[in-house]
């Protein structure tokens, strides 16, 4: 079987828009994954994508064939943390993934809800690299933090 890349939405509507933004047209198969090919300028390699919006244990078979994990989180919601956190029991068969991701819009104007320090902190817990995509500006103190550890936090 394929490799797997297993994404986690933590937030419905986030997931479905970057599964829609992979996967094109491309639907689930009887097994839920999703053949996904991925074409850059270096390689061409064949991968099913693998949506999970529910906690649940990921079946044996995905985990085994998982290489990377993605996590999505909307920064903007008030639980954002403990959503997180109630995600790590279920997501326990996937520590080994070679590359572990969590993803956000932007971090940036969220002083209500969760800071981008605590999801740095979290992502150095557990080992994940965070990655923004909404990135607008970058305030003093980020740079700073982002200078320190730059080999956990890329903006995209």
């Amino acid at each position: 079987m394929k490799p797997c890349i297993v994404i986690v939405g933590l937030d419905q509507i986030f997931l479905d828009e970057i599964v829609q933004g992979l996967a094109g047209e491309n639907k689930m198969n009887d097994h839920n994954l999703i053949e996904w090919t991925i074409d850059t300028k270096y390689y061409t390699a064949d991968v099913h994508l693998r949506p999970i919006n529910n906690k649940c244990l990921v079946e044996e078979t995905v985990a085994n064939l998982a290489e990377v994990l993605i996590l999505l989180i909307d920064p903007s919601e008030i639980n954002s943390r403990t959503k997180l956190d109630s995600w790590l029991p279920f997501l326990s068969v996937l520590n080994d993934c070679e590359t572990k991701l969590l993803v956000t819009r932007n971090m940036n104007g969220l002083s209500n809800t969760i800071s981008k320090t605590d999801v740095k902190q979290w992502c150095t817990e557990h080992e994940y690299e965070l990655l923004e995509l909404e990135k607008t500006t970058t305030s003093e103190s980020d740079g700073e933090d982002d200078d320190e550890d730059s080999h956990l936090y890329r903006d995209v």
